[in-house]
């Protein structure tokens, strides 16, 4: 009886899930509540958790699900299992007791002891009254049916195939996101969407790619870097943009996040239950914050601590470099945007890489994000340097040939230069920007700040993206 209810459960839920454009948002997001699926086969050492693959225990590939001959019961090691669907384990060695704890369940079991505390409540594992928790390995192995059901999940077997399918609830947590808003998540994250172009770049950062099922990369992102880098590209569905999502995909992709920048879309996702997490890396310090939220978001914390570690040695390096450079003697830079009148304001991204350069930006004292300016402004301002980004229509020819800006410091110069990109435009608020940092300081004061740019440019893409860039490419992001 108990298994026919938790099965009813289970399909009131899945015809729930069919008709949320039909319920109250209420409704839809208590049917939209994450679930782990874990996929565990006799004799095999991986187990597939909501579609992909994880070690049952990275350390030792043979420990591995048995079928008890005695008993005719499946075991399993059960620590990663619970551990991936947020769960806690713990190990008492002097009782040769395992607790399993997720969401508001306690499961008590020992080894060699057929009676278990579920709950407060002492129960039999089994009707066979034999079965017990046993060691294998050095691993306590447990009756996974028993362990399924007592932590409110499911458990079927397949003769055929010799798997065992577990269906558990996600324990979930409160988390604040970068906008100041409350999200409930799951406590470990496998299913990833986003539908942000900087929080894609972000999940790279911390090698958390593989576990992507609904991506947005963005216009900016274009060409075969990304191809080369991430070969799922054309694979993974998009869903819009923080202005626009794709509700209806993101939904079908069941993630357990959704990873996204403040906008319009927040609303629609909070709208049908979808756990959306914002992010922001726009101000000084916020790309760091956004590396280090990520890792702990994804669980991929020591990857976002080894990428840290080099973005923050990186941009010491440009600070001492710079340093050197007299505050009277600091060049003026203006930095267009999509055209060569228009700009970016004090707010921006753009404004705080200047700065890190030891540059002065012209546009500082602006607010309003992307602002038009004309071309008096620009002979006002009368900047050193003019720094056209990659997405700026406006070529290095047409600036100098301008009859408009003929009297401003840069273009009679001749220092007009174009910010490279590999990935993501160099200016952008993601990783490379600090590769669009080193260079620009280098263009500022070529006598004064030098870098090994192929060496740099060639440790930042193996760190960030595992990627080995060709030798062709490599030689024209050096310039």
């Amino acid at each position: 009886m108990h298994t026919r209810i938790h099965r009813s459960i289970c399909l009131v839920l899945i015809a729930t899930a069919m008709f949320v454009g039909s319920f109250p948002s209420a409704i839809v997001r208590a049917a939209y509540r994450p679930v782990s699926s874990v996929v565990l086969t006799v004799g095999s050492p991986t187990m597939t958790v909501n579609g992909f693959s994880f070690p049952i225990d990275a350390a030792n590939l043979k420990v591995v699900p048995v079928v008890e001959a005695t008993w005719d019961r499946a075991l399993v090691p059960i620590r990663n299992v619970v551990e991936l669907t947020g769960g806690d384990v713990a190990w008492a060695p002097a009782a040769k007791a395992v607790s399993l704890s997720l969401e508001s369940h306690v499961v008590v079991l020992t080894v060699g002891n057929t009676r278990a505390k579920v709950d407060g409540r002492m129960v039999w594992i089994d009707t066979d009254h034999r079965v017990a928790p046993t060691i294998v390995l050095g691993h306590v192995m447990v009756p996974v049916r028993f362990a399924a059901e007592s932590l409110g999940g499911l458990a079927t077997w397949s003769v055929q195939s010799r798997t065992i399918t577990l269906t558990l609830p996600k324990q979930m947590e409160q988390v604040t996101d970068m906008m100041g808003h409350t999200v409930t998540v799951p406590r470990r994250v496998v299913r990833i969407a986003t539908i942000s172009a900087t929080a894609t770049q972000l999940v790279f950062a911390v090698g958390a790619q593989d576990q992507l099922v609904v991506a947005t990369f963005g216009p900016a992102v274009k060409g075969k870097a990304m191809a080369l880098i991430y070969p799922r590209i054309n694979e993974v569905p998009g869903a819009g943009d923080q202005n626009a999502a794709n509700i209806e995909t993101l939904l079908a992709a069941r993630p357990d996040i959704v990873l996204t920048e403040e906008g319009p879309a927040l609303e629609q996702m909070k709208a049908v239950g979808l756990p959306a997490y914002a992010f922001s890396a726009e101000q000084p310090g916020q790309l760091t914050d956004a590396i280090k939220r990520m890792g702990v978001l994804t669980g991929h914390v020591a990857e976002a601590t080894v990428s840290l570690d080099l973005l923050t040695t990186k941009m010491k390096e440009i600070t001492d470099a710079v340093g050197a450079v007299e505050s009277a003697k600091r060049l003026k830079v203006y930095v267009a945007g999509t055209g060569i009148f228009k700009t970016f304001a004090g707010d921006f991204f753009q404004t705080f890489m200047v700065r890190n350069a030891g540059g002065v930006s012209v546009s500082e004292q602006l607010t309003g994000g992307k602002v038009d300016v004309s071309p008096e402004q620009v002979l006002v301002w009368n900047p050193d340097v003019i720094i056209l980004t990659s997405y700026t229509k406006d070529t290095v020819s047409d600036v100098l040939a301008n009859p408009k800006l003929q009297n401003v410091a840069a273009v009679r110069d001749h220092r007009v230069y174009v910010m490279p990109k590999y990935v993501v435009s160099w200016d952008m608020p993601v990783p490379e920007s600090f590769l669009g940092t080193m260079w620009l300081a280098h263009k500022l004061y070529p006598d004064q700040v030098r870098f090994d740019m192929a060496a740099e440019i060639t440790q930042f893409y193996r760190q960030f993206y595992g990627f080995t860039v060709p030798a062709a490419d490599l030689a024209a992001l050096s310039q």
